[in-house]
């Protein structure tokens, strides 16, 4: 009989250990560790718990129920990007930032992919620091190893072309005041180096001899022709409404061969100052960047006019999407300091994305160069 308490005290601590376990292994519990090593620099650790809160709920989202009646914001890929940003790691940190836009969009992770978008270098990672030996003799900390420069995929041919037509406005007055709409996306555009922009006066000489004005009232179709006409890739087209106290903005991204739609993004302001009329502008041109990822990839498979290339959903890439394929020649080296500064490189056509896989794509030649498609090739998306 005296046996029995012993075991059932034994069995209770048991349950209570496991029961705490099980809540500590929780995704959100990692999560939430993450975020506190986020906040102490400890980046590396915090990679670590995101990608075993990710092993459960793999998706960005702004509200997501937690236990009981709890809700929280969930953010794993952009605070993991945002950690491999300062851990130097710049490519894995776009991937999984694009990842969470494409999830659920935040200004908080487009910010970082401007950055590094834009060849932000980090700053330095907090210096290791060692703990104390037994004889309380302080160990002065590891420098910190140096970071390597961002790389943005290199320039071979020409960026995507695109117009930016006037957007129609819906039920507005005069809350607008004197901003100019394709300006001011225009010169986000710019910043971004994303694309290859035509002249905006340019562009109201050639609808007012078509007699198109300037109201925005222009169909994907018409759109599509007036492209093709000046040479561009693709016309942006959009409207701006006023939806109660609102003010709402939308855009779409035409094929000008397809007259299909390659994005549409769209956004929202609750105030109408010019401050945030600006910024709502700015976004909207931000998420169109954002959905037309630079991808660098290479051709995997050659049949006939048919390429397989080595990147899909996974990278960001869409169907209707064109890409530059080009070769690589010899280095290109300095004959003073014999630094390597780059490889001489020979387009050869340009294809259109017309299967897209998680892992890879199938696309149509639709430019030839002269030159000879084949395995091993280099690609990057125009």
């Amino acid at each position: 009989m005296r046996k029995f308490p012993f075991l059932f005290i034994v069995l209770l601590v048991i349950f209570f250990v496991s029961i705490v376990s099980y809540a500590g292994g929780r995704w959100y519990n990692f999560y939430d560790q993450a975020l506190k090593l986020m906040q102490q620099k400890q980046y590396a650790a915090a990679v670590e718990k995101f990608n075993q809160a990710l092993k459960t709920k793999s998706k960005d989202t702004k509200k997501i129920k937690t236990y009981g009646m709890h809700f929280i914001s969930y953010f794993p890929h952009r605070e993991k990007g945002i950690c491999l940003f300062y851990l130097g790691q710049t490519e894995q940190a776009r991937n999984e930032l694009q990842l969470s836009i494409r999830q659920q969009y935040s200004q908080r992770a487009q910010d970082f992919l401007t950055k590094i978008n834009g060849g932000v270098v980090p700053p330095p990672a907090p210096p290791v620091q060692l703990p104390p030996k037994k004889e309380e003799i302080k160990v002065k900390p590891l420098p910190p190893k140096p970071i390597p420069q961002s790389t943005s995929p290199k320039r071979v041919g020409e960026r995507m072309g695109i117009a930016v037509l006037p957007f129609e406005s819906k039920g507005l007055g005069q809350e607008m005041g004197e901003i100019n709409i394709v300006e001011q996306m225009m010169t986000t555009f710019y910043s971004t180096d994303r694309f290859k922009l035509f002249e905006r006066t340019q562009l109201e000489k050639i609808l007012e001899e078509q007699k198109l004005g300037m109201t925005g009232v222009i169909d994907a179709s018409t759109a599509a022709e007036i492209g093709k006409g000046i040479g561009v890739d693709a016309i942006v087209l959009g409207s701006v409404t006023r939806a109660g106290s609102n003010i709402a903005i939308d855009a779409r991204l035409i094929d000008t061969e397809t007259a299909e739609i390659i994005t549409a993004q769209d956004d929202m302001c609750k105030r109408t100052t010019i401050p945030e009329l600006k910024a709502m502008i700015n976004r909207l041109a931000q998420k169109i960047v954002s959905d037309l990822p630079l991808v660098e990839g290479y051709v995997i498979g050659v049949k006939g006019d048919d390429l397989t290339l080595d990147f899909g959903l996974d990278k960001g890439v869409k169907k209707g999407m064109k890409c530059i394929v080009y070769s690589e020649g010899r280095e290109i080296i300095h004959p003073i300091t014999k630094k390597v500064l780059g490889k001489e490189t020979e387009e050869l056509g340009e294809v259109r994305l017309m299967q897209v896989y998680p892992q890879f794509s199938i696309a149509k030649v639709i430019r030839s160069q002269g030159g000879v498609f084949e395995i091993g090739n280099k690609v990057i998306t125009k």
